[in-house]
C-alpha cells in the first residue's frame, strides 16, 4: 500500500458536514420558534452553509488529486489534470459528471455576488445547466440532487468514493 492511500482529508471534512448539518438543523428550529423565520430565511441560510461545506470538499478534491497523482507517479503513470479526474463519476449529465457539478456549485457559491442576475456562459454554469440547477436557490438544488435524487445521504460519501475510484484507476492502469 502507498501511503498516499490513506485518505487524511476525509475527517475533517466530515466533521465540517456534520457542524454544517447540525447548523441546518438549527434553521428548522429557528423556524418553528421565530413566525418571521420562514422558508426565505432558511433557504437563503442553507445556501450559505450548503455553499461552504462544497468549497470544503473542492478544497478536498486538490488534495485528493494531489495524493492521486503521486501514486500514479509512484506506479509510473502519468498525472492526472483537475479536468480529468473530475470527469471519473458514474453519475452525469450531458457528459459532466457528478464531481465536476459538485466542484462547479463551489465555484459559484464563490462568485455568485460577482455575477449579479445574469449567470455567464462558462464552464460552471453549462455544468450546472446539465444538471438542471437554474433555480432561485441553486446550492440548495444541488444539495437535493446530490441526496434525494442520487442517494448520497452525505457529500463525504461521494468524494470518498470518487477518491477511492480514482486510486482502483490508477492500479488498474499500471
Amino acid at each position: 500500500m502507498n501511503i498516499y492511500e490513506a485518505d487524511y482529508g476525509i475527517g475533517p471534512l466530515m466533521d465540517v458536514e456534520d457542524t454544517i448539518n447540525k447548523g441546518i438543523e438549527k434553521l428548522f428550529e429557528r423556524n418553528r420558534q421565530e413566525p418571521g423565520f420562514d422558508g426565505l430565511w432558511m433557504n437563503e441560510y442553507g445556501e450559505v452553509l450548503y455553499g461552504s461545506l462544497l468549497v470544503a470538499a473542492q478544497a478536498y478534491f486538490i488534495g485528493s488529486l494531489r495524493d492521486i497523482n503521486e501514486i500514479r507517479k509512484s506506479l509510473g503513470l502519468a498525472s492526472l489534470t483537475k479536468q480529468s479526474a473530475y470527469k471519473v463519476h458514474n453519475i452525469t449529465a450531458q457528459n459532466y459528471s457528478l464531481i465536476e457539478l459538485v466542484n462547479s456549485a463551489a465555484n459559484y457559491f464563490k462568485h455568485r455576488d460577482e455575477w449579479g442576475d445574469d449567470w455567464p456562459e462558462n464552464y460552471t454554469t453549462k455544468v450546472m445547466e446539465a444538471f438542471s440547477v437554474t433555480g432561485e436557490f441553486p446550492i440548495n438544488d444541488v444539495q437535493q440532487l446530490i441526496e434525494a435524487d442520487y442517494g448520497y445521504t452525505k457529500i463525504t460519501n461521494l468524494v470518498s468514493e470518487w477518491r477511492k475510484q480514482l486510486i482502483v484507476i490508477a492500479k488498474n492502469e499500471s
